[in-house]
Formats: C-alpha cells, structure tokens, sequence
C-alpha cells in the first residue's frame, strides 16, 4: 500500500492491464471515500447541537415558500444561492428534518467526491486522496452534518477545481492537447463548467466564488487557446448571477438585495467577526488549523527542489491557484469551523507536493515516510472519531420531538430546555404570529412558526438602530408571542463568541429589549435558557419610538 502513495502518472506508458487496474484502483478508491463519507455523516443526521447557520438557510426558504420575498420583505446577509437552493428542496423534495438532511448529506459526500477527483488528478495516486479527504471528512465533522451556505460554495468550488483541473491536464498532455486544439470542444467546455461552478460559488459565498473566477480567469490566459478560453469561463461565470438578478428583478427585490448583501456587509459585518486563526479548535483539531500553512510550505518546498520544472506544470499552478483562493475565503472569521469548509480546495496542492517530495526520496526512505504519514492520519482519524464521533454513536442521545420530525441532542440543558420550550410552542395556536430572539433561526423551522420580524439573527454590532427599529414595529404589529434565547442576551457569552465585540449593550438594544417586555407582558414559559412570552392586550403605537 506505500508504495501506492506515488504511482506514477496514467498519462506514461502503460500496458493495457495496468491500465485496467489502474482504472479498477481508482474506481475502488472513489467507492471507499463515498461509503466513509456516508459512514460519517450517518450518524449525525438527526443531531442538533445548536441552532445557528442551518436555520438562516432553512427560516429564509420557509419564509419564501410562505409568500414573502427574499430581500424585499426580509433582510438577508448572505448572496440567493443557498436560500435559493433550499427553497427548491423543501418546494421539491419535503420540508421535514429527514428531507432536509438527506441534502445535506448529499452535499458532503459531493464534496468528498469531488474532492477526491480533483486530488487524484493533481497527484495520480488514488491511495493519497482517498487517504487525505477521508482524514479530512473526519476532522470536518466538528462542523457537523447540516444544511449551510458554506457547504454548498464548497461543493460548488470543487465543482470548479475538477473542471479547471482537466482544462489544465489537457494543456500538460501534449497527446490530449493536440486532440483538444483540433476539435477545440472539450477544453472550452471544461473552462465552461469552471466558469459556471465559480459564478455558483460566488452566489453562495461571495469572497470565495469571486477568487476563484479570478483564479479561473488566471489559468485560462496561460492556455494555448486562451482567447477561447477566457470567453468561456466569463460566459459560465455570468449564467448563474445572471439568473439570480432576473429572480430579483422579477420579484422587485433588486436594490433591496443590493444593499443586504453589499453595503450592509461592508459597512457593518465585519465589524466584530475578527477571531484569531484556528480559534476554538480543540487538540484533536489542530492538524486543520495547520493544513494550509504545510501545504504552501511542501509547495514552496517541491518548487525549490524541482526549480522551474515544477512551475512550469500547467497543473501544479492550477493546484497552488485552488490554495490560494483557499485562504482568503476563511475571513473574516478563520476559525477553526470556516477553515474546515475550505480546507478542500488546498487539498490538491497537498497531495501534488507530497507525491514530489516523496520521488526524489530513495526506496526504503520514501517506503517509511509512507509507513509515517499512513500512520499519521490514522492517528488524526482516530482521535477526531473518538472525539467527535464515538460519543454520538455510543449515546444516549436525547430525542426532541417537534413539528419537522424528530431530531437527537446531547443530554444536557440545554437539550432539556429546548425540549420543554418545543412542547409549550406547541400548546400555541399555529396561526399566531412569533417572533424568536436574537438567535435562534432554527426554531422558526423546527417549531413550522411563521417568525414574523424582517430579520433573523440580532447581534450587537450587526444589527442598526433602523433594524431595531423596524423590527419592534413589525412585531408589535404580527406577533402575539415573543421566544427568547437568554444565552444570546448574556454579554459574557457575547464576548466569547465576538472577542471583538466592544459594545455588548448599545442603547437601541436597550430600548428595543425593554419595548418587548412591555408589549409582551405575560411570561408563559420560563427556564435558565429560554422564555416564552405572550402579548396579552393591546399595545400603543409610541412602544417602539424611543429606539
């Protein structure tokens, strides 16, 4: 099996059975990442710790579905991709936790095969890129199997390295290249695809999807048709934007849109989201906070040793382009779980300049080193299984029975709490109007509750005194119940959550928090987590006009 970390390269000469098995190797090895995939993602599918990204994506599809428009009746922070995604799911497929997450799973593995795909073409060894995205589907699960933005720029980023990849090995194959400059179709049609997965990217995740159609747009003026090329990308880049401003224009939500996912960001997001890199990793963590940083220092490595061979490799540079856009796509908060996300696009390059260094390394040093590294990522997967698998597969789980299924939590507190919370939402009439506050996007979903307020998510720093405002009219207006998340009106959680965070209690808060004790006046459900209160008369109109 080491010495399977550094086949040789298909494109060499090979006879018609090693060829074959070849062939067989890499089919097998693609299965075993796929069914590891699926083996980790398994039991995580009902599993909720906590109720944050997934509910955006899930409370603006519901919302959607509901009649409301994106934009125009609600405030979104993010790009239409993963909103519009997920309303084409639940529209499609179902609504309930189940349906939901089988996307998700579905998403992941994609991730994992394309991941996959893409090392293997970088490094020609099936056993290293089953290896590392097995080691790194693993470690990933501290993010857990959920719907999020994240995972969809990510699958959609691979998309895009698999396109720019073969582009890219036609260019370095002189047989495939004169095939490709003579009918001049399959290349276009991997800068095509390149293009189209990057503009989806970009729609899901701007930093990200945007560095990676530069990226593309790079490579493609290095390739011999590169008129051709670029016209290519730039058409595939466009098709899916395009389609998301037609959406917008036709729903009215154009300059709406253009001030949420534009001018509000750079005006106040990354305001207090400035972390520390790799912050809140855990020991067993570490080697993903370390990933990018070894895999520029092997590529600068193999570059120095193999001088301007190795530049001069249209794949190496379209691997070291996939890292690179890798880094900037963990700001402005590259902590541990967004540097998870990314972590595929870099594993090319890994691969690329592992299988380098290890060639020029004589047989009994480059049979140990791969004895090492073997052993090196069975000890990662086995400490990120024991600590982040092991204990959701050894239980107990707790169930928590709500209106979209049943989903399984740890046994603590804060699981009990939600579990109380659920039944008391449930004794509501359906019909009324709730409003969850300031962070707990989930519930709207789980509880199927129509939160009536323009926004989801209320931090300091985040949220205006306009928001404040307009959200305090709204509800007094729509809601006759108002659930509480006390964890995230705590300034010491606050602190730890935004380190950057310097005013925890703004006046607006203030005054928005005490309008809603006063229009909702009956507190029905309490405990240390969360409160559940009811507007039990009417309210006046000046309520809300000290914000």
């Amino acid at each position: 099996m080491s010495a399977l970390l550094t086949t040789e390269p298909l494109t060499e000469p090979q006879t018609i059975p090693s060829r074959s098995r070849a062939r067989a190797l890499d089919r097998l090895a693609l299965l075993v990442t796929v069914m590891c995939t699926v083996a980790v993602c398994a039991p995580f599918f009902r599993y909720i710790q906590w109720f944050g990204d997934e509910g955006i994506v899930l409370n603006a599809a519901d919302k959607i579905l509901r009649g409301e428009r994106l934009y125009g009746d609600f405030f979104e922070l993010l790009p239409p991709g993963s909103f519009l995604i997920g309303t084409a799911w639940m529209k499609l497929i179902g609504s309930s936790l189940a349906s939901i997450r089988v996307l998700a799973v579905g998403v992941i593995v994609a991730i994992a095969a394309l991941t996959y795909v893409a090392t293997r073409m970088a490094c020609r060894s099936p056993i290293l890129a089953a290896v590392l995205v097995v080691t790194w589907v693993v470690q990933s699960q501290g993010i857990r199997t959920v719907v999020s933005h994240h995972w969809f720029a990510t699958a959609a980023s691979m998309a895009s390295a698999v396109a720019l990849l073969s582009a890219l090995a036609s260019v370095d194959n002189p047989a495939i290249r004169a095939a490709a400059l003579r009918t001049r179709r399959d290349g276009a049609a991997a800068w095509l695809l390149a293009g189209l997965f990057a503009g989806i990217a970009a729609m899901t995740m701007p930093p990200q999807g945007a560095f990676l159609c530069l990226a593309a747009l790079g490579l493609a003026t290095t390739c011999p048709d590169r008129c051709r090329a670029i016209a290519s990308v730039v058409g595939g880049a466009a098709v899916f934007p395009l389609a998301s401003l037609a959406y917008l224009g036709a729903t009215g939500s154009m300059a709406a849109a253009f001030y949420d996912t534009i001018v509000f960001p750079l005006r106040h997001y990354g305001r207090i989201e400035g972390v520390n890199f790799g912050a809140f990793a855990e020991t067993h963590q570490l080697p993903a906070v370390v990933f990018l940083q070894l895999t520029f220092l092997l590529a600068g490595l193999a570059a120095v040793l193999e001088r301007q061979a190795l530049w001069r490799e249209p794949v190496f540079r379209g691997a070291l382009a996939l890292a690179v856009v890798a880094v900037p796509s963990v700001f402005p908060r590259p902590d541990v779980t967004h540097i998870n996300f990314v972590l595929p696009l870099a594993c090319p390059m890994f691969a690329l300049a592992t299988r380098r260094l290890l060639r020029r390394l004589g047989r009994p040093t480059r049979r140990a080193v791969n004895v090492g590294l073997i052993a090196l990522a069975a000890v990662i997967i086995g400490s990120a299984s024991y600590a982040e698998i092991v204990p959701i597969v050894t239980g107990p789980l707790r169930p928590v029975s709500t209106a979209r299924g049943v989903f399984l939590g740890p046994p603590s507190p804060w699981t009990e709490a939600v579990a109380a919370l659920v039944r008391a939402i449930e004794r509501t009439p359906p019909a009324d109007g709730f409003f969850f506050y300031p962070h707990s996007p989930m519930l709207p979903y789980l509880t199927a509750r129509q939160h009536v307020a323009p926004i989801a998510v209320m931090v300091p720093g985040h949220t205006t005194a306009e928001q404040y405002r307009e959200v305090c009219v709204r509800v007094i207006r729509d809601a006759r119940w108002v659930v509480i998340d006390r964890s995230w009106t705590d300034p010491l959680f606050l602190q730890e959550m935004f380190p950057n965070m310097r005013v925890l209690d703004p006046p607006e808060m203030r005054e928005f928090e005490a309008a809603m004790r006063a229009a909702f006046d009956e507190v029905v459900h309490a405990s240390a987590m969360y409160e559940l209160r009811r507007r039990s008369r009417p309210v006046p109109d000046r309520t809300c006009s000290r914000i």
